[in-house]
């Protein structure tokens, strides 16, 4: 099983899951998980990808454009589109 994970803190998430049962998991080859960098796909020289709420509002949201970019190179580079998961704002 392949599981690709779209971050901002790519070093954070393998941190994470080189431990308990996934780790486990990944030391046996029962599951590969590999970590994306979103900021690659940023358009700007300071790689934002985040921006306010369209209307207004506190706090900030991830940017369309750079997560459609990194899934768009993931499915170029694995020969079509995966499963996706998205998780919203709201959770």
């Amino acid at each position: 099983m392949r599981i690709d994970l779209l971050t901002l803190f790519p070093e954070v998430c393998e941190a994470v899951l080189s431990e308990s049962i996934v780790g486990r998991a990944r030391r046996k080859g029962a599951v590969q998980v590999c970590c994306h960098q979103i900021r690659d796909f940023a358009f700007d020289r300071h790689q934002r990808v985040d921006d306010s709420p369209f209307g207004g509002g506190m706090g900030m949201l991830l940017m369309a454009e750079p997560i459609a970019l990194c899934l768009d190179d993931l499915a170029a580079h694995l020969g079509g589109r995966p499963h996706t998961v998205y998780l919203s704002p709201q959770g």
